[in-house]
């Protein structure tokens, strides 16, 4: 999947499978790196976004950090999302 196809699922649960074969269950967000200037994306599995979201509203910057994990998106294979 492209880079601009995978953007539209950006902050929306789903399962995402890579090209490797693994399979991770979650939402993907992504944050503005500011010392390095880039865009990274992150995945926080299903079982802590609950737990993201209460903490972005209340202000945790480092929330994504700390209940997932950085990613390359370039090695999503397909993307299927929960109604």
């Amino acid at each position: 999947m492209s880079t601009r196809e995978i953007q539209q699922f950006i902050y929306q649960r789903g399962e995402f499978t890579f090209f490797d074969g693994k399979q991770d269950e979650g939402m993907i967000i992504c944050r503005y790196n500011i010392p390095e200037a880039r865009i990274e994306y992150y995945l926080i599995p299903v079982s802590n976004v609950l737990a993201y979201q209460a903490a972005r509203a209340h202000s945790e910057i480092d929330a994504h950090k700390k209940l997932g994990w950085k990613i390359d998106i370039g090695k999503i294979s397909n993307i299927k999302i929960h109604n």
